[in-house]
């Protein structure tokens, strides 16, 4: 656990960043004034996360894979969605006006029907609504009002919107306007509720605005295959009194913006076409299946890595078997303005959270400290704990701690996600979209087999450079996860870093045969004169560089420090033990390096040669883990925190470690099978508090379920 607290004069801020337990500073500034809490994501968790589609839609993936992946073992297909759905637009209003507006010559025209008296109205002429006891009243300026129970207005869906507005809006504002069915307004419980019914199959669909319609067409299908279920769920459960509806126009269940949705400039055409190609029949509709009927399929904007059970996410005591806590790292992606978030709060907002709902004499008087420890399946807060100056305690759930604070969402502290494949080449993959746009021109691919780790050593600051992935290859030729990343990259060109003993020319031909049109390799005699050619491409000046061991044993050095040297665009040269080769030598002289960073102890490179570099400081501890984390502590102010790579330390694992380089973040080694001491010491205090994620690459093979358990309940 980690915490930082800033006291200036009286006033002291206590930021909470790790949800462990957050001491109090001494003396006078026992209880601070502020809590900073930093976090990730955006809503309850529960289903599908919206930004979550949107990165599998990048990465390739259909609407029913990203939906099979949110909602656990559900079918995708067809279902009879041709229902009349009752949509709440306006509750508990005091007044409400409505009017026609033409979108085509001869359009604008409303009928209002109570009864059998009627109201007819010209274009953009008001009608309004009131309360008359338990009946609707309905008038146009300068008509007789006209009154019943349940007052109905229709209009044609061709040529005319129907606007309608409660008592504080305008008619002048760009929504509330609707094209399909017909709308009714009755009285609940005193207050006007208006109601708009019209068909589930595609004119509610058209409507729905819950995602950006620029998105990846996939992950706008996969949303409106959600809204589809969801709705239908919710038509199944049957018409609520309190709302005369099925569901409401808002987040209370989905937004339904109605007619400024599909009439968005530019993309209002894509949503449409995302409902018309899901809807393959003229009463049917793609839906989200379970035992052959419509899921509860909750969905969300984002989440901290990992989604939340519904048991978790609602507090239902009834599992559902489809919402179960699944991989999330697409919420992570910086396009989404809530992967990382940071928002202080009171000594006075925290207090009042614990003590809303205490009687008098259980009240606290203050908080000191905050334990936010305890976590769900999902990796959000289930508990928090406050403790005051005097001892007493009290303890909130994390919704509720949530809510009150008015948080995004309960992943408070440091996300830890896991980044990897079913094998090494996929993990490098996984890793790659991770490290590079998806639109990039560049790859870089070196040997993912361990044999031939040694090359792509020296890699990584090159793929920085280029803004390219760092994709893993097998000798003869592309595995065909990589294959299948160059042809959804559509890269113009690849370097290939190492000779054909550990590249063959398959692996050129398979580049070329994915569209690749240029494929450059840098390979030298040996291991040292390849990081010659590399640095060449880097092109001089590099006035500082890492140097570490090429000599088998001890490459793992290189590997930790790959990361920070990406990050500073520093190139890696490599030394044997002894002595520095002559192309690492001329690389020196032809780079104008004056400064040099030797990665590893006396036992990878020793003092003598280290004599011969330029200025040279060596970082290493008494382990390859120790030197992992000195590594990161040198380069931890220049490269910073945002993101911290933690990655398997053993030797059977360390192709992981490679790919990472081109994350460009610090980098630092576990053993797999538990969370090395001198590790978890480094994430949780000094420089290696994490600031933003913590990415932990490859999967339980090289870091095992339990350590990686561990690190999240370190960092959080």
């Amino acid at each position: 656990m980690h915490f930082r607290r800033f006291v200036a004069g009286a006033v002291a801020s206590l930021t909470v960043v790790a949800g462990a337990v957050f001491s109090a500073p001494p003396a006078a500034a026992a209880v601070p004034e502020t809590f900073t809490f930093t976090g990730s994501g955006f809503g309850h968790g529960v289903g599908m996360s919206q930004y979550g589609a949107f990165g599998q839609a990048q990465e390739g993936r259909t609407a029913a894979q990203i939906l099979q992946h949110y909602y656990s073992g559900v079918t995708v297909g067809a279902f009879d969605d041709a229902v009349a759905l009752r949509v709440n637009l306006l509750d508990a209003a005091t007044s409400v006006q409505m009017r026609g507006e033409s979108l085509a010559t001869g359009g604008g025209a409303i009928k209002v029907v109570a009864d059998a008296a009627t109201i007819d109205a010209g274009d953009k002429e008001a009608v309004t609504f009131g309360i008359a006891g338990t009946n609707v009243t309905a008038s146009k300026a300068g008509g007789a009002p006209i009154s019943a129970a349940v007052v109905k207005v229709q209009w044609s869906a061709g040529p005319t919107l129907l606007d309608v507005i409660g008592g504080t809006e305008s008619f002048d504002g760009p929504s509330h306007r609707y094209r399909y069915g017909e709308v009714d307004v009755a009285v609940v419980a005193g207050k006007l509720v208006v109601v708009n019914t019209l068909s589930l199959h595609q004119e509610y669909l058209r409507g729905i605005a819950e995602v950006p319609s620029s998105w990846p067409a996939e992950a706008l299908k996969a949303q409106v295959i959600a809204a589809r279920t969801y709705a239908l769920y919710k038509f199944q459960a049957g018409e609520r009194a309190a709302c005369r509806c099925h569901v409401y126009d808002s987040i209370s269940d989905q937004v339904f913006a109605g007619w400024s949705k599909e009439s968005e400039p530019t993309f209002g055409a894509k949503w449409v076409d995302a409902v018309a190609a899901t809807s393959p029949s003229t009463s049917t509709g793609i839906t989200v299946l379970s035992g052959g009927e419509p899921i509860g399929a909750f969905y969300y904007s984002s989440s901290g890595g990992k989604t939340e059970s519904n048991t978790d996410g609602f507090g239902s005591s009834t599992p559902f078997s489809y919402l179960k806590s699944v991989d999330d790292r697409w919420s992570l992606l910086v396009q989404n303005p809530f992967a990382s978030w940071t928002f202080t709060r009171t000594q006075a907002d925290v207090l009042e959270a614990f003590n809303r709902d205490l009687a008098a004499d259980k009240k606290l008087r203050d908080v000191e400290s905050l334990d936010l420890s305890a976590r769900t399946a999902g990796g959000s807060l289930k508990t928090a704990v406050a403790t005051a100056a005097d001892g007493t305690r009290a303890s909130i759930g994390g919704n509720t701690f949530r809510s009150r604070l008015e948080l995004p969402a309960r992943w408070i502290g440091t996300p830890v996600v896991r980044v990897s494949g079913p094998d090494r080449y996929s993990t490098g993959v996984a890793i790659g979209r991770q490290a590079a746009s998806a639109s990039g021109g560049t790859v870089v691919v070196v040997s993912g087999e361990n044999a031939h780790l040694v090359d792509g050593l020296v890699a990584a600051p090159l793929a920085r450079l280029r803004q390219a992935p760092l994709l893993l290859s097998e000798g003869k030729g592309l595995p065909q996860a990589v294959a299948d990343e160059v042809a959804r990259r559509k890269p113009q060109t690849a370097i290939l870093v190492g000779g054909l003993g550990a590249l063959s020319a398959q692996v050129e031909d398979d580049l070329e045969a994915r569209g690749v049109t240029t494929v450059r390799r840098l390979a030298g005699a040996d291991r040292y004169e390849t990081g010659l050619l590399v640095a060449r491409d880097m092109q001089a000046p590099r006035t500082q560089v890492v140097i570490a061991s090429g000599e088998a044993g001890h490459l793992v050095d290189a590997l930790a420090a790959g990361g920070p040297a990406a990050a500073t665009a520093r190139p890696v040269l490599l030394v044997a033990r002894d002595q520095v080769p002559f192309p690492t030598r001329q690389a020196l002289t032809e780079m104008g390096t004056t400064s040099t960073v030797v990665a590893g102890g006396e036992a990878a490179v020793s003092d003598a040669t280290m004599s011969q570099l330029p200025s040279p400081r060596r970082l290493a501890g008494d382990s390859r883990y120790s030197t992992a984390t000195a590594i990161a502590d040198f380069f931890a102010s220049t490269v910073g925190t945002n993101r911290v790579v933690v990655a398997s330390g053993a030797d059977g694992a360390l192709v992981d470690a490679l790919a990472g380089g081109a994350l460009a973040s610090l980098t630092v080694l576990t053993a797999p099978e538990a969370l090395t001491a001198v590790t978890r010491t480094w994430l949780t205090s000094g420089a290696g508090a994490p600031a933003g994620l913590v990415h932990v690459l490859g999967g339980p093979a090289a870091v095992g379920n339990a350590t990686f358990d561990s690190l999240r309940s370190a960092v959080y």
